[in-house]
């Protein structure tokens, strides 16, 4: 008994570990496979080159036989590794692997580590590594990328970067993006071997102060950031051995002050200075003396918003020393001083600076804008937004007749200052929002001949009167926001250059034949966001080349015949958010091209179709936000699509809980069924009626169709019998 017992125990041992053994097994295969290089994220995009996904490990990554430790052939290898942690690792085994990778991008979690496979990966040309959540790397990794042209550690919480540079050969390094770590200090040695480096981005770090002059070596860069630091003063960082610097960002700083002496002679080759946000109260006048070497077309562009200059003082004969020829100089200048408490800028303020295109002093302290115009000629974008002035000077715009956007939004006009600028001939856009001009009457501005938008919403605009030859060039005129109760009073019927017009966001309560007094060539009227509670028939008639009217946000409840007569060439028709409980399609006979209408959220209740079965286009109607049948819309599905009908409802975004019919909410139950005439029983033998009329219009156009085809066949047929007996008389003679 017992020797059986303990066979029976032996047995079952077994058993369990028999069972154990399997299931170690699945589990280290399920954990092979998922830490493998999966066949369907391995692709090969030609000869020798591939991209590729790997998840955890790269085991199991092998390359075609032809390609493996190939020296002739020029393999290409665009890894991308997934789901990384601490205890990642290669062995001897993934080594020839790693030597093909040319490019290398790793997502995970690597807080602390010393990247040391990266000693096989030979060929490394790009390098990602970031949101790895690295705070420390350990020894020097990259020493063996000679190849190297771009490494990112961006988005990490690096505070150390002492050591990581450092390579026992040359490199190649061009860019190097080091943005939003926790960087404090740049020593002087960090980047001394970065010769090749073309871009260089410490942005978004904490380094405070520059005081070793880390980028001395570094007389390839064209492009510095240092933006979003908490940098107080330069310290001689910036010098005349950034032979190449172009792009320096240093917005969003401490500082306080530019040491002219140290940027004297980098700032001859900068085309981008940033300096925004910082708290500079002096604004340095070495900037306007650096352009004379440039060649082919260059963009200068100085930025200084968000300081706390307060005085633009005149230019002295100093800034002009280097006796630039402007007419040999192919160089435009963009200065931004916006958002300073600029209250005085003096009369010559600008006249070194080489071809100003834009100039930006919004959200300043100015009350007057008067400088010299000769200074400003070329000056194509002015904003002057953001102010307290009340009148322009005509002598500031005299000589500006190449001006294109003007900004004078957010002043203090009453009045629109036409003769003011009655020599910018060129305007594009005009922009008076938000200041507190009433009536305009007289208007002496011509725009550019390619057409021109004057914006004048958010005044107190009640009268805008436009006389023959007046703002020639007027293509849109946007009066949003304003007071206008009676549309009469907007005179624009001489202006035929003008297409589109925005009144909504007014008063006006009513329409009728006499109250708009608009051009014929008008093709876009916005008047939704009114009062408008009636509109009479003809109303719209003088605008008769309408494709868009806005009409939503009103009080309309009805809409009768004969309000949109004349509007043959209307495509686009919003009467969304009214008070219309029920509509008859027979109001917008007139509308033989409409494509689009829209009647949401109206709460309708009825919606009668009948006429839209003779329409001659395709027509869309949205009908969200209503309460028709389910009854009635499931009629008007099916007569579109058996074709009776071109009408085919739609809504913009269909509910997921609410009834619908082919996505389209509708109310259900008997009590809502589809609500017809007194006299349904005719109506439907009148709707019965016209199906079966247009089923037989439809049967006798393919009948004239098909006989057409057969005239046409049987006319050539015979022109070519006798053009047989025409020849073989013709042989025969």
């Amino acid at each position: 008994m017992d020797m059986d017992w303990v066979k029976e125990d032996v047995l079952e041992r077994s058993g369990f570990n028999h069972y154990v053994a399997k299931y170690l097994l699945l589990l280290l295969s399920a954990s092979l496979a998922a830490s493998s290089c999966p066949k369907e994220d391995f692709h090969r995009l030609g000869y020798c080159t591939y991209q590729m996904k790997c998840y955890n490990t790269i085991k199991g990554a092998v390359l075609d036989q032809e390609c493996q430790g190939s020296i002739n052939i020029d393999v290409i290898v665009d890894l991308t590794l997934k789901n990384v942690d601490q205890n990642f690792s290669v062995d001897i085994t993934d080594t020839e692997f790693l030597i093909s990778i040319t490019s290398l991008t790793v997502y995970g979690s690597w807080p602390q580590t010393n990247l040391s496979f990266l000693e096989y990966t030979l060929k490394l040309k790009y390098l990602q590594l970031t949101n790895l959540d690295m705070k420390h790397i350990y020894g020097r990794p990259f020493q063996y990328l000679s190849r190297l042209n771009v490494l990112d550690l961006s988005h990490n919480r690096l505070s150390e970067i002492d050591d990581l540079f450092v390579f026992t050969d040359s490199n190649r390094l061009k860019k190097l993006y080091l943005s939003y770590n926790e960087i404090r200090e740049v020593t002087g040695f960090v980047f001394q071997e970065l010769i090749s480096l073309v871009e260089l981005d410490l942005s978004n770090n904490l380094i405070e102060d520059l005081n070793e002059e880390p980028f001395n070596n570094l007389t390839s860069l064209r492009t510095l950031k240092l933006n979003d630091n908490n940098i107080k003063y330069l310290n001689g960082a910036i010098n005349k051995k950034l032979l190449n610097l172009k792009h320096l960002f240093l917005n969003d700083n401490d500082i306080t002050k530019i040491d002219e002496a140290t940027l004297d002679k980098t700032i001859y080759h900068l085309e981008t200075i940033d300096l925004s946000n910082n708290n500079i109260e002096f604004f340095p006048k070495l900037f306007f003396k650096h352009w004379d070497h440039f060649e082919g077309h260059t963009v200068c562009r100085i930025t200084y918003s968000g300081n706390r200059l307060t005085v633009i003082r005149n230019a002295t004969s100093e800034e002009n020393m280097l006796k630039i020829n402007k007419e040999l100089v192919d160089v435009s200048t963009q200065i931004d001083l916006s958002n300073n408490n600029i209250s005085i800028i003096e009369y010559n303020a600008f006249q070194y600076v080489i071809n100003l295109i834009s100039l930006d002093i919004s959200n300043n302290n100015l009350i007057t804008f008067l400088v010299n115009s000769e200074h400003l000629s070329n000056v194509k974008f002015l904003n002057i937004s953001g102010n307290f002035i009340s009148r322009l000077e005509f002598q500031t715009f005299s000589h500006m007749n190449n001006l294109q956007n003007l900004d004078l939004s957010n002043n203090r006009f009453e009045n629109l200052p036409t003769k003011s600028l009655i020599y910018a001939n060129k305007l594009k856009s005009l922009n008076f929002t938000q200041n507190d001009i009433q009536e305009v009457v007289n208007f002496h501005i011509n725009f550019h001949a390619e057409g021109g938008i004057l914006d004048l919403s958010n005044n107190n605009l009640y009268m805008f009167i436009i006389a023959p030859r007046e703002a020639e060039g007027l293509i849109e005129l946007i009066l949003r926001s304003n007071k206008i109760t009676d549309p009469s009073q907007i005179k624009l019927k001489y202006h035929r250059a003008l297409l589109k017009l925005d009144m909504s966001k007014n008063f006006i309560t009513g329409l009728n034949e006499k109250s708009l007094q608009l051009p014929v060539t008008l093709t876009n009227l916005d008047l939704s966001s009114n009062n408008i509670e009636t509109i009479n028939p003809s109303s719209f008639y003088c605008v008769q080349h309408l494709h868009t009217l806005r009409l939503s946000h009103n009080n309309l409840k009805n809409v009768n015949h004969g309000v949109f007569r004349g509007l043959n060439s209307l495509v686009n028709l919003d009467l969304s958010y009214n008070q219309i409980s029920s509509l008859d399609s027979a109001v917008l006979l007139d509308l033989k091209y409409l494509k689009f209408l829209s009647l949401r959220y109206n709460h309708m209740n009825s919606l009668d179709s009948k006429a839209w079965l003779n329409h001659k286009t395709d027509l869309i109607v949205y009908i969200d936000g209503n309460n028709l049948s389910c009854d009635w819309l499931g009629n008007v599905l099916a007569d579109y699509n058996n074709g009776f009908s071109k009408m085919h409802p739609a809504v913009i975004n269909s509910p997921m809980e609410e009834n619908t019919l082919n996505g389209i909410p509708c109310i259900p139950g008997p009590k809502n069924l589809y609500r017809g005439s007194k006299n349904e029983g005719d109506d439907h033998n009148m709707i019965t009626d016209e199906r079966l009329l247009l089923t037989s219009q439809k049967i006798l156009e393919a009948v004239r169709e098909q006989t057409s085809y057969l005239r046409k066949y049987i006319w050539r047929s015979v022109l070519l019998e006798a053009d047989k007996l025409n020849d073989s008389k013709a042989n025969v003679a």
